[in-house]
């Protein structure tokens, strides 16, 4: 069974969830209207999750908060949006015992993601940005760019 909007902080109208969806701390979850979670999608809400209005997720998108999607994106099958990592700095100790890190990423109005798209902590993603398939962003986007590659580089910009 779907996950119940009414656990969430705010949920708009007009949203849809489909089966498999699985959101941990919904009550960190704010959603905008027409919102659409297909199946298998995946949401950590351990920091603040902020989605926009007419915003959809492709089945089996993985989202840990801290993260801030603004309204009209669009993002397809197995995109990773990945806040949080291990630390790495002491080698006496495994780095799965090590604190965690968290950094929220930012992703502004207007934005699709292709599948496989991986997105790292501390990144913002400009508005009206392409990022290409199996890209990985490691660093800030500007608005209206055309990312691609490993790791993303611009490919060219829309304006």
């Amino acid at each position: 069974m779907p996950p119940d909007p009414s656990q969430f902080k705010s949920a708009g109208t007009g949203t849809i969830i489909r089966e498999l969806v699985d959101i941990i701390n919904p009550g960190n979850l704010e959603v905008g209207d027409n919102v659409e979670f297909k199946y298998g999608v995946h949401l950590q809400c351990s920091g603040p999750v902020r989605i926009g209005s007419n915003t959809h997720f492709a089945p089996f998108c993985v989202l840990y908060g801290p993260i801030d999607i603004g309204e009209n994106c669009a993002f397809a099958a197995h995109c990773t949006f990945a806040t949080v990592g291990h630390g790495y700095e002491r080698t006496d100790i495994p780095m799965v015992q090590q604190k965690n890190t968290s950094k929220k990423i930012t992703i502004e109005d207007d934005v699709w993601f292709g599948a496989n798209a991986v997105v790292v902590g501390g990144v913002t993603i400009g508005r009206g940005s392409i990022i290409g398939a199996g890209a990985v962003v490691t660093k800030d986007v500007e608005p209206y760019s055309v990312m691609g590659g490993v790791p993303a580089r611009l490919i060219r910009k829309r304006k």
